[in-house]
């Protein structure tokens, strides 16, 4: 669709659940999973069953730092989704070696109900 921004996200090259391009007007919530993890949503795409996950891992706990405070994160994710008009960003490609500050290391992505 013209104008719309997606999101790419990846945690290896290959396989079900490794990797998604996720349109941003399909994000639905960002959630707290775990002391340095935060959970995206997004509602299911055209054709698909289930909802997507993308869980992405921080250097250290939410909220040890400026830049891992929860709220922050969510900022930048906002601004992100609603200044990327038109254009694909790279949100987390962890076999590239890739990732949107303050997110490093593991990618978890996965379906839901």
């Amino acid at each position: 669709m013209k104008g719309e921004t997606y999101i790419y996200a990846a945690n290896a090259l290959a396989g079900a659940d490794d990797g998604g391009v996720y349109k941003a007007s399909q994000f639905t919530s960002a959630e707290i999973h775990g002391a340095a993890i935060v959970e995206l949503n997004f509602k299911a795409g055209n054709n698909a069953a289930k909802n997507s996950v993308v869980r992405l891992t921080t250097p250290a706990n939410l909220g040890t730092e400026s830049k891992l405070v929860f709220k922050t994160i969510c900022k930048q994710i906002s601004g992100l989704l609603n200044k990327a008009k038109g254009n694909m960003f790279t949100l987390a490609d962890q076999p590239g070696g890739i990732y949107m500050a303050p997110f490093t290391g593991a990618v978890v992505i996965d379906d839901v109900n």
